[in-house]
């Protein structure tokens, strides 16, 4: 029999069940263990003689440590495989019993592989779902409940299977290229995160460069008490206005001890600047900004600017050679350099150039020296500073809108362009790093993160609250339609009654929310209504999906300490008072008729109305052709 890679999920209750569809096929096989039914027998076979992998989701923390367990102790009960998935499940941070490496069958891990383990990206297979506008993601019903309980589990495991065979078909490129990688650089890199990625692969082409053993690398580090900040500003940074020479002022007075934290807020060229230790950030706030017949919108940005800072600077950690460290880096730039963009390759370096400044903060990394983090961060927002300052000074009625972390934008008169360019050519010069330059037909701004960007070829780029295509796993799509309404209305004119009205994806007006467990207190979710004189409270799933609609029900939070939360709360209306309802959406349904969801286009329509009137305050509107205030 040939063996074949299934995608699988186990469900570890009163009853055990496990589901496994082939990946490329509909070829389903289940098995279940009751106190009535065995069918562990059956399972072990299975996996012995027709899979030759797996594919899951948080499979090598929790389903394949369980097929470890009844490959050890074939004769368990459900009740043994419970008890056992309660003890793996009662710590995030244990380690697997059986280590990736020493499992029977091979696994490709999702949640892994698609770096949604990482903690700023954790999510559930059942966000994932949401996120991927499936059908049915709907929670496990309650142990037991009802007279069909065999059943539900059977579904709900079914379900999730798919789902993770979905997430697998949609991801397909991102695990081919770790396929790709694994084969060229004879390591396991299938169920790498990326920062676990970037560890790996750096670490081994830098202790060859340094010719000493990776685990000798991998034990190194520089701890220190205290950084002098003055004693790592680079000593071509010079300002010629009072207030950015406050700045680097304030910076060189720093001493910072591990987990101090610094912000100097100032306003210069017209825009509100925040200087952080973790970066630089300011903008123009609701504010929309056009080229015209006499000004156009410059953008710059600098090449790779982290792994640049340090190459030209001869920055590194302090246990690392300098020209070791930073001839390996500036290999692997110029390496991503020579790749197009195109090229899975491209992507990969990016990460592992972009990826050195994080582990220099990281306290169990090779990399770690602080001095080195703080190096980059700060001369970075100052060399950028010192850039926007030249051409605010040296460009008559320029404006600047943006600057963050690596780049800004300006607005400026036409016929200074050459002059801009001068002024970037002789900072170029003086850092011997590279800028890249783009124009912008126009800005739609809330704040530096949330934004339109019409470029001038008009290509558009979308930021933050205004994303509603592609969004990625770990955010939240929730109210797409929204900022697609406000999308079209400013970038085609196109008035947000016929963009809502007319549009027929039904996900695109959904909302998703979470329940939460914490040691502070978490929360649930109930659907409210009256049935005659009686209020009904309908406990919903942990996620949640909703839309707004016309005859719906009202969501409420509920917090452990007894609190309450009108998800979707009523507004005012003048005198009158609107209340929200909602259509619980978690099993999706198809009318004939797009009209019988029955949805409440109002509330679209009044927030995108609300995220248009901020930008369109004629405050705002005025601001960008103010003289700029020093």
């Amino acid at each position: 029999m040939i063996k074949r890679i299934w995608v699988y999920d186990t469900e570890t209750l009163n009853i055990f069940t496990a589901t496994f569809i082939d990946k490329d096929s509909n070829d389903t096989r289940v098995f279940i263990l009751t106190s009535s039914v065995n069918q562990i027998p059956e399972l072990l076979n299975f996996l012995n003689t027709e899979v030759s992998g797996l594919i899951g989701y948080n499979s090598i923390s929790f389903d394949a440590q369980v097929l470890e367990f009844i490959y050890r102790h074939p004769s368990c009960t459900a009740e043994d495989i419970r008890r056992y998935a309660q003890i793996i499940t009662s710590d995030d941070n244990r380690r697997p019993d059986v280590p990736e490496w020493k499992l029977r069958i091979p696994q490709l891990d999702l949640f892994r592989a698609l770096s949604l383990s990482v903690k700023a990206k954790r999510v559930s297979l059942k966000w994932c779902e949401f996120m991927m506008d499936l059908d049915n993601i709907e929670d496990m019903p309650s142990q037991g409940a009802g007279d069909n309980w065999l059943e539900q589990v059977l579904s709900y495991n079914l379900n999730d299977v798919i789902a993770t065979k979905e997430l697998y078909k949609r991801h397909l490129k991102d695990i081919q290229l770790r396929e790709l990688l694994t084969k060229r650089e004879k390591v396991n890199l299938i169920n790498s995160t990326e920062p676990d990625m970037a560890k790996k692969l750096f670490s081994r082409y830098l202790a060859e460069a340094m010719g000493i053993p990776e685990n000798d690398l991998k034990s190194m580090s520089t701890n220190r008490t205290v950084v002098n900040i003055k004693d790592i500003i680079l000593p071509y940074i010079s300002f010629k206005t009072e207030l950015l020479n406050m700045v680097k002022t304030s910076f060189n007075k720093l001493e910072i001890y591990e987990n101090d934290k610094a912000e100097f807020n100032i306003k210069f060229g017209g825009i509100d600047i925040t200087y952080a230790l973790g970066g630089i950030h300011g903008a123009l706030s609701n504010t929309i900004v056009k080229s015209t017949d006499t000004h156009i919108i410059k953008s710059a940005d600098v090449t790779s600017f982290y792994p640049n800072l340090a190459i030209r600077n001869g920055l590194h950690p302090a246990h690392i050679p300098q020209e070791v460290f930073c001839k390996l880096y500036e290999s692997l730039f110029e390496e991503r350099r020579s790749i197009p963009k195109s090229d899975p390759r491209n992507y990969i370096l990016k990460i592992l150039l972009n990826s050195v400044y994080g582990m220099s903060n990281d306290k169990f990394s090779f990399l770690r020296d602080r001095q080195f983090t703080l190096s980059i961060c700060i001369n970075g927002q100052l060399l950028l500073s010192q850039l926007f300052e030249a051409v605010i000074l040296g460009i008559p009625d320029s404006k600047l809108i943006m600057a963050n972390t690596d780049g800004f934008e300006v607005l400026i008169p036409k016929e200074y362009e050459d002059k801009y360019y001068q002024i970037c050519k002789q900072w170029e010069e003086l850092t011997q790093l590279e800028l890249e330059f783009v124009d912008y037909k126009s800005m739609i701004i809330s704040d530096v993160n949330n934004y339109i960007a019409v470029y001038d070829n008009n290509k558009t780029k979308c930021k933050g609250r205004y994303e509603f295509e592609n969004i990625p796993l770990h955010k939240n799509k929730s109210h797409s339609i929204i900022p697609k309404a406000v999308y079209e209305y400013f970038v085609n004119g196109v008035d947000i009654e016929t963009t809502i009205y007319n549009h027929r994806n039904i996900f695109d007006f959904c909302a998703g929310v979470k329940a939460k467990k914490s040691t502070d207190g978490g929360s649930r979710y109930e659907l409210r209504y009256v049935n005659g004189s009686d209020i009904v409270k309908e406990r919903l799933s942990k996620t949640v999906r909703y839309f707004i609609s016309k005859k719906g029900k009202y969501l409420y939070k509920i917090y452990d300490s007894g609190e309450e939360e009108h998800v979707e709360a009523p507004v005012k209306l003048g005198s009158r008072r609107k209340d929200w309802k909602v259509t619980y959406f978690n099993k999706a349904f198809y009318p004939d008729n797009f009209a019988d969801y029955d949805i409440d286009y109002s509330y679209y329509i009044s927030k995108a109305r609300e995220w248009i009137v901020a930008i369109e305050d004629k405050k705002s509107i005025k601001l960008i052709y103010m003289k700029q205030e020093m």
